[in-house]
């Protein structure tokens, strides 16, 4: 049997990425002479980095058959292409990748990706060329939110944090400055980052101040009484980003449940041995990025196929998820959740004999 024959569609593109992403810029280069003048030799290399990555994503959502995980990394790419890039230019290049795919790509693998790139492309004129804030007037603790990303990306971590001290001592709960303060926050952090508003430095000190003041916020909350529950969290390997999945484990461990926190790029034989040591009812795990969504069905793979974790519920959250709320069917989990408090609410759900979300026959403990 061939390979091709094996490997899904998305594994063939993601193995051709690099290929597949020259090839579609030396189209682009080729067919417009205009574009050698305007991007030059270093523009042609990010030009090719961004085709790898948009090929990436686009077979973890050619796998999963979700044009709007595509559609979502697509939308990112024009905002961050103004004013450099034209949509015009977006338009091409989506054009070149078809006609590449087609020309290199098995035919059983060329269809599914040609019409996920043609309807990406049908949408285009409709995707906004920039993104807003996601800190909007009139959502709780908008202005504290806004107040704490302001401190932060000025470089003072302590004065960031007596804000958020000063509302738990008016009365605030730990809970809430988690989910209307600080995750709106590091989410406001990240689309900054991603349209260079910020520079990767200035997002991870960001992302560490958090953890250092969530570490500080953790022992104000009191913890419910042991569940004699565990659950394991981690990042899917290649995800470097943990804060959000240290959220998830902050309110399982409020909640009473024995929480073990894996942290990021967690290797997948790893966390399902963690699994197995502890007796965990749950593996929580975290992807942010839409091109780690094929390492969560790796994971979810890896898992189901072990004996020791046949009663082990499988949770998935993470901007993918949160884009494609049908996403976590396709990873072949048993559910997924938009924030901690809604992750710890769903698998005490299952674990109560609730149906839940489940992507096949329910495992009871």
């Amino acid at each position: 049997m061939t390979d091709s024959l094996v490997l899904s569609a998305g594994h063939q593109l993601r193995d051709r990425a690099g290929p597949l992403a020259e090839a579609t810029v030396a189209c682009e280069f080729g067919r417009h002479a205009d574009l050698r003048q305007r991007f030059g030799a270093n523009g042609r290399a990010k030009l090719r980095q961004g085709a790898v990555d948009q090929f990436s994503t686009l077979a973890d959502a050619v796998d999963a058959d979700s044009q709007a995980l595509f559609n979502d990394h697509l939308g990112w790419n024009k905002a961050l292409a103004c004013p450099a890039m034209r949509s015009e230019d977006l338009e091409r290049h989506l054009r070149c990748m078809a006609d590449v795919v087609r020309e290199q790509m098995p035919p059983q693998v060329a269809g599914r990706a040609v019409a996920m790139l043609d309807a990406a492309r049908a949408e285009l004129p409709a995707m906004g060329c920039t993104t807003n804030s996601l800190l909007v007037s009139g959502q709780p603790h908008a202005q504290l939110a806004q107040d704490y990303v302001n401190a932060l990306l000025g470089g003072y971590r302590r004065a960031a944090g007596h804000l958020v001290f000063e509302a738990l001592e008016r009365g605030e709960s730990v809970r809430s400055l988690y989910l209307q303060v600080l995750q709106p926050a590091l989410w406001e952090v990240g689309r900054l980052w991603q349209v260079q508003k910020i520079t990767v430095a200035q997002e991870h000190f960001c992302s560490v101040a958090t953890q250092i003041l969530m570490a500080q916020l953790l022992p104000r909350q009191t913890a419910a009484a042991r569940r004699g529950r565990g659950v394991v969290i981690a990042c899917v390997s290649g995800d470097l980003h943990e804060v959000g999945a240290r959220m998830v484990g902050d309110f399982f461990e409020m909640a009473g449940w024995d929480t073990y926190f894996c942290g990021a790029n967690t290797p997948h034989a790893a966390m399902v041995q963690s699994v197995v040591d502890r007796g965990a009812d749950v593996l929580a795990v975290s992807a942010t990025m839409g091109r780690h969504v094929h390492a969560v069905q790796d994971l979810a793979e890896l898992a189901r196929a072990d004996p020791r974790c046949s009663r082990v519920r499988i949770l998935v959250g993470g901007h993918p998820f949160n884009v494609d709320p049908k996403l976590w069917r396709a990873v072949g989990a048993d559910g997924t959740a938009p924030d901690a408090d809604a992750a710890v609410a769903l698998a005490e759900s299952w674990l109560a004999g609730s149906a839940g979300h489940s992507s096949g026959p329910l495992r009871r403990p």
